[in-house]
């Protein structure tokens, strides 16, 4: 065997990557691990998946089935029973398990999104969720569970800045222990060259003449601040002719009734699941993410690579280097309306959104999907070569 052979075979690491569900259609977290086994496979390492279920037949990966389970401590234990024995290098759970080698909370602190998503309810319905028996032993299994996650984990990885903040106050950890890898965005799938490519037959195909067309993509309405948008386009009035398209499969009839109830029924999309986005960002003038919690939104990303404005919030992660004027606004709290709508107003106008957009495109290309796998195969390298000095 040659040098470089015997290399190469070295540098060939065996990965398993733990998460709930391996389905690349699912989007954000899925989309984003199914992308990063096709990077591991790409460089020549063996990878293997841990998930209670299996949706990616075009992904070559060794398959490791969980059971399921109901409480966060349950499916921990199952991964941990799964996982026994495995031949591997590298354990990189995205946070779900218990001993990882690396262990990268892809949705930031759930403990923590739980409070936000709770303060971003009415105060009735947070009332009957903290009321019920079953919601406080789940989570207090939960704050159990991630508490014994970030004590065993031999490597911790945030996805933003946002999150190793979260992270750190919470469990008292120190800042320098816990790595920040940012998430990345296929910067080619997602351009500007793209929108303009798609730009009249995507605006042609919703109906959209010369409005300013705002673009919001979510699931969870409530946590990603559709209320705030609602009102914040309600108070634009006539004179500002804006549009707004919704994707994602979330309350549609609730908020189509309030988009009515406010006036602006006329003016707001429903678009439901979108397959592909590229060309709902390419009709779009500016993305609005107003969250009450986002570790990282990958819409986010894919907007700002799209060359979109975009009006967020300073608990989403993806808008770490983000200044307010330059790639968007960026909103010091959620759930403000009049700042949402301030921001919508400023965005108005077509070389604020010009400008806005160049800036945007150059934060993206600084956090591509290919630097942000890079980064983790480089976390995978120093795990092994630590771990062969030990051994």
């Amino acid at each position: 065997m040659s040098n470089t052979d015997a290399e190469s075979k070295e540098r060939r690491l065996r990965i398993m990557l733990v998460i709930e569900r391996f389905d690349p259609a699912a989007g954000g977290l899925e989309a984003w691990t199914a992308g990063l086994a096709r990077y591991l496979l790409e460089q020549g390492h063996e990878v293997h998946v841990a998930a209670t279920s299996f949706a990616a037949p075009g992904i070559a990966v060794v398959p490791l089935r969980i059971a399921r389970s109901d409480l966060p401590s349950g499916l921990a234990h199952n991964i941990e029973r799964a996982l026994a024995g495995a031949a591997v290098d590298v354990v990189h759970d995205v946070g779900y398990g218990w001993s990882a080698d690396l262990f990268q909370p892809q949705v930031g602190s759930r403990v923590i999104n739980l409070e936000r998503d709770l303060r971003s309810r009415p105060r009735r319905a947070r009332w009957r969720m903290l009321a019920s028996p079953a919601f406080r032993r789940w989570r207090r299994d939960l704050a159990l569970t991630e508490r014994r996650q970030l004590t065993l984990a031999k490597r911790i990885v945030a996805v933003s800045e946002t999150v190793r903040r979260d992270l750190a106050m919470r469990y008292d950890i120190a800042p320098r222990e816990i790595l920040v890898i940012r998430n990345g965005i296929d910067v080619a799938r997602f351009s500007p060259a793209l929108r303009e490519r798609y730009r009249e037959e995507a605006r042609a195909a919703l109906g959209i003449g010369h409005e300013v067309l705002f673009l919001a993509a979510a699931h969870n309405f409530q946590l990603k601040g559709l209320d705030t948008i609602l009102n914040a386009l309600a108070g634009l009035g006539p004179d500002h002719q804006a549009r707004l398209v919704v994707a994602g499969n979330g309350a549609i009839a609730e908020y189509s009734a309030k988009a009515r109830q406010l006036g602006v029924g006329h003016r707001v999309t429903f678009a439901g699941q979108v397959d592909s986005m590229p060309r709902l960002y390419a009709a779009a003038d500016a993305f609005v993410h107003p969250t009450f919690h986002d570790a990282c939104s990958l819409a986010t990303l894919e907007a700002l690579a799209c060359g979109l404005p975009v009006i967020t919030t300073r608990v989403n992660g993806a808008a770490d280097g983000m200044q307010s004027a330059r790639e968007g606004y960026v909103l010091e709290a959620p759930g403000n309306a009049e700042a949402v709508r301030a921001a919508m107003i400023a965005l108005m106008a077509a070389e604020q959104r010009r400008a806005c957009g160049v800036h945007a495109r150059q934060l993206a290309l600084a956090n591509s999907f290919t630097a942000n796998c890079a980064a983790i195969a480089a976390v995978y390298a120093d795990i092994a070569a630590a771990r062969r000095k030990t051994g």
